[in-house]
């Protein structure tokens, strides 16, 4: 069966009535949960391995806004001073990676994501909540934007076939493309028109039915192959 025949309809973009109430009560941080976040930023920053200037904790994406969905993150960003240098990036996306790969933390049923982002940083969100000062730096808003579904659709599908060709494939070399392809995608869309850009919304699309993190996997688990060695046949 075709990947693009198992999933649904995806609602593209969703405005709820009110924040996350597994979170948030009206606009305010749950006490429980600003405590835990601090602690898991916290031994976080210990996991990065180096010191690292910190002005504050922030809550963003979709459960800082009111489109989450039973897929969003808990997005938890540690803000650092400054813009980081191109060695120190690639040092924060390595322990990111690895955190996630080590670690399958949740509060109240919410995945969270680690990031550090510098002040100076570029980033793209609607919703921004400093946790250390209890406030709202981007406050949400309920207006739902205006979304050219059929494009999302086009290219949502377009990517489809470009994965399953890929898993099909059974090629690291294919699948790090694709990946590659995703990537520079969202961060275009991001740069071009926001959190609401056609290329983001796919992103989301893609993540939401499972295909991020089988084209993530997938590539693991191949590598891992080319890096083993069979054990020697008893003659040899």
């Amino acid at each position: 069966m075709r990947i693009r025949h198992i999933f649904e309809q995806v609602d593209y973009v969703t405005i709820n009535r009110r924040l996350n109430p597994k979170i948030w009560s009206q606009e305010e941080l749950k006490p429980e949960v600003k405590s835990k976040l601090i602690e898991i930023a916290e031994v976080f920053q210990e996991f990065i391995g180096i010191d690292i200037d910190v002005i504050d904790y922030t809550i963003t994406g979709s459960n800082a806004n009111y489109t989450w969905t039973e897929y969003s993150d808990l997005d938890l960003h540690i803000i650092v001073k400054g813009k980081p240098s191109d060695e120190l990036r690639e040092l924060f996306n390595a322990k990111k990676a690895l955190w996630a790969q080590e670690h399958n933390i949740t509060i109240k049923g919410l995945p969270v994501e680690c990031y550090v982002q510098g002040e100076k940083e570029p980033h793209h969100s609607t919703g921004v909540y400093s946790i250390l000062a209890g406030q709202w730096l981007v406050k949400p808003k309920k207006t739902k934007p205006k979304v050219n579904d059929g494009s999302v659709e086009v290219k949502k599908d377009s990517l489809i076939h470009d994965i399953e060709t890929a898993l099909l494939s059974k090629d690291t070399t294919q699948l790090r493309k694709v990946k590659e392809k995703i990537t520079k995608m969202r961060k275009a869309g991001l740069e071009r028109a926001g959190e609401w850009s056609t290329e983001n919304l796919v992103f989301k699309a893609l993540r939401n039915m499972g295909l991020i993190d089988k084209l993530n996997d997938t590539i693991k688990e191949l590598e891992d192959e080319e890096l083993s060695l069979e054990q020697a046949n008893a003659l040899d």
